[in-house]
């Protein structure tokens, strides 16, 4: 690291080795502030003040050289200009706020006694501070990558109370105004610049749950019938851009858009109406900052990772080819996805991984990437090996157990497990493996599962991935994850908003079905109840995923809308909105292009459904299944293959449904669609099965 004093520059963030001077306390009404005294390799003397909320320092010694990642830049004090406002509490003068600020008012006043005159630092909780050892090997070939961070300042802090004043509290004061654009501190016109046509654009949101249809496309592309739990309404959405409506005047994170529509099922001919609410935020995509990130990877290394990614572990109905040496297995793909997921992370997060078969092994503690030998442990990753039992519950534990105590908005505690989701031992309850996952996302603990060849089980991460915080992305190969990884890593990680509820007030309509929610339940008068919105990605305005779709039985034809939506936001903020929709009058008619879009794909979504349901539950193949072998022995959640199979009926369901996607696709204008036509004609056209006879569809 070459970084020294003289590089320091106000609100951007700095790695840098520094020799320990001394160290002093300060209290302060606020909290306590550690001020170190240190020297940088050019001998420079400066200051660096330690938050509070800053990962504990057990580790500093004097005269002993220390590598600070992620410090924080700020200004002297005595070099701001002061303002002509006085404060509205105590009547002294009050000074522009400084993006060191932000960190919180003990800093603040901190800084202040102190009389800091050069420029310092400052160690937050997005700061990693490690004494550097005399034997301690370097690594001079990887270079940490720095994503720019966009604080938060507040406008004013008083140089008599130190108290800090947000544009709110300047809107509320009578006679303060906000000072002077320099370049620093933001536009005093920021809230009407938001709604001029030089807006920056936002970030879109996104429901938690599934990111991907990818497993039941896979499936059906070789030759088996998929599980419906593997197309999901959430799943298909988030491979779309939708258009979410006009943008309304907010103060809050989270901004929903209502849109409605009525139109006649293509093949039930019945009118539906429906209401859309556009996931869009107020936050834009320059000023969005993933938090500081405290990541454990659970690598399933049981014994049926080791089988090929395409094909179904517990198959022995002899269409299993032999393993080749070439094969893909699920443990390779896995383990390369891994080592790509860990080139996202910065020096200052935290990086623990857990091996699991029947037993849970911490491989590696949890730890900075900083003073973390990377290549070293992606060499150990790609060396693991796999065989035994599948003990979910205890790989979950352990990663659990490895979490200090309960962070703030400004550090992630997310589990990444990558594995094909079929526990046999240990605990197996799908309702009791949903308690635990849930319990610890109420301690702030997320999940992401990454899943891994056809056979997941599809069912089981529905089910877990619907929890707080959570998300599901399915692994169609490792480079198309390691591509996804580096435009998405950022919000994957990062949920924005929490405990979306929004209730029907009126007698004149009632849900029917809540599509795109992978945690919504359709009682009277409920809405929607969504555990998570994530960020994401815009194309032409349009966001990827932004769309909830719901259907009402609307009893009133003259009946509109009232809504009341409440949510949390990650800063602890919690909101309530009310709005009125006007629903359509004529037969056919679209509030715009994205919710006709999404009535289209969940028409499509439903009756794929349905079709791989019918052929699970109904009769086996007439391929001469051994089950007194298998199904006798096969735990709940390990999967068999079902061979591809598109009754007849259902074949007639596809061609109509290919006809209306053909019309709908030129109507929105979204050649993407032509996907979805391409799957359909493939399955009305494949061998059906009538009374045990194979015929041409």
């Amino acid at each position: 690291m070459d970084t020294t004093h003289a590089d320091i520059e106000s609100g951007e963030r700095h790695d840098i080795e520094v020799e320990l001077v001394s160290r002093r306390s300060i209290e302060t009404e606020h909290g306590t502030v550690n001020r170190l005294l240190v020297t940088d390799r050019t001998a420079t003397q400066f200051s660096v003040l330690v938050a509070e909320d800053s990962e504990p320092l057990l580790d500093l010694k004097t005269g002993a050289t220390h590598r600070i990642a992620g410090l924080l830049g700020a200004d002297p004090l005595p070099a701001l200009p002061e303002s002509e406002q006085d404060c509205p509490d105590c009547g002294a003068v009050l000074r522009p706020g400084r993006p060191f600020d932000a960190v919180g008012p003990a800093v603040t006043r901190a800084a202040s006694e102190l009389g800091l005159e050069e420029a310092f630092g400052v160690v937050d909780a997005n700061a990693i501070v490690r004494r550097v050892r005399a034997n301690e090997d370097r690594i001079d070939d990887w270079q940490p990558m720095h994503t720019e961070e966009r604080l938060d300042p507040p406008v004013y802090v008083c140089r008599g109370c130190h108290r800090q004043l947000t544009r709110a509290d300047v809107r509320q004061a009578p006679g303060l105004e906000s000072h002077p654009d320099d370049g620093q501190f933001g536009d005093s016109n920021h809230c009407e610049a938001n709604h001029s046509h030089a807006a920056p654009e936002t970030v879109g949101l996104a429901t938690g749950g599934a990111k991907d249809v990818t497993n039941f496309r896979e499936n059906i592309a070789n030759g088996y019938t998929p599980k419906p739990g593997a197309i999901t309404d959430e799943g298909l959405f988030y491979d779309y851009h939708f258009e979410t409506g006009e943008r309304s005047s907010t103060d809050a994170l989270f901004a929903p858009r209502y849109a409605a529509a009525r139109s006649d099922h293509p093949i039930t001919g019945e009118t539906e109406t429906f209401l859309s609410v556009g996931l869009d935020s107020t936050l834009s995509v320059d000023e969005f900052e993933r938090p500081r990130l405290d990541l454990i990877a659970v690598l399933d290394v049981s014994g049926s990772m080791n089988s090929p990614f395409d094909e179904y572990y517990y198959d022995q109905q002899g269409r299993q080819r032999e393993t080749q040496a070439d094969d893909v297995t699920k443990l390779d793909a896995a383990t390369q996805s891994l080592c790509a997921l860990t080139t996202q992370l910065r020096p200052s997060d935290r990086l623990g991984i857990v091996l699991f078969n029947q037993q849970a092994h911490v491989a590696k503690p949890l730890r900075d990437v900083d003073s973390t030998d990377m290549p070293a442990i992606r060499r150990h990753i790609r060396n693991v090996s796999a065989g035994g039992g599948t003990n979910l519950a205890d790989g979950f534990e352990a990663a659990r157990s490895m979490f200090g105590s309960r962070n703030g908005p400004n550090v992630e505690q997310r589990v990444v497990f990558m594995t094909d989701m079929m526990p046999n031992t240990g605990t197996t309850d799908e309702k009791t493996l949903q308690r635990r996952f849930a319990d610890a996302a109420v301690e702030g603990i997320h999940t992401t599962f990454v899943g891994m060849g056809l056979d997941e089980n599809a069912d089981l991460v529905k089910t877990l991935s619907g929890i707080r915080g959570a998300n599901h992305y399915f692994v169609h190969s490792a480079a198309e994850f390691e591509r996804r990884l580096g435009e998405e890593f950022d919000y994957m990680v990062t949920p924005l908003v929490y405990d979306l509820s929004l209730e029907l007030d009126g007698d004149g309509c009632e849900v029917a079905a809540v599509h795109r929610s992978p945690s919504a339940e359709a009682t009277t008068g409920q809405l929607i109840d969504v555990g998570t919105l994530f960020p994401s990605a815009k194309t032409d305005g349009e966001a990827r995923g932004g769309i909830v779709l719901v259907r009402l039985d609307q009893m009133d034809p003259d009946a509109d809308v009232e809504l009341v939506a409440t949510w949390s936001e990650r800063d602890g903020g919690t909101h309530t909105e009310r709005r009125s929709v006007e629903l359509p009058s004529d037969s056919v008619s679209f509030g715009h292009d994205g919710v006709r879009k999404a009535v289209a794909l969940t028409r499509y979504a439903s009756a794929l459904r349905s079709w791989a349901r019918d052929v699970h539950e109904g009769e086996p193949p007439e391929a001469g299944v051994d089950d007194w072998q298998l199904e006798k022995f096969l735990g709940r959640h390990e999967e068999m293959s079902v061979p591809l199979v598109v009754p007849g009926e259902h074949a007639d369901r596809f061609q109509q449904l290919r006809e209306y996607l053909e019309q709908e696709m030129v109507a929105v204008g979204d050649e993407d669609l032509q996907r979805e036509i391409d799957l359909l004609e493939t399955l009305a056209t494949h061998p059906v099965r009538i009374n045990g006879e194979v015929t041409e569809g």
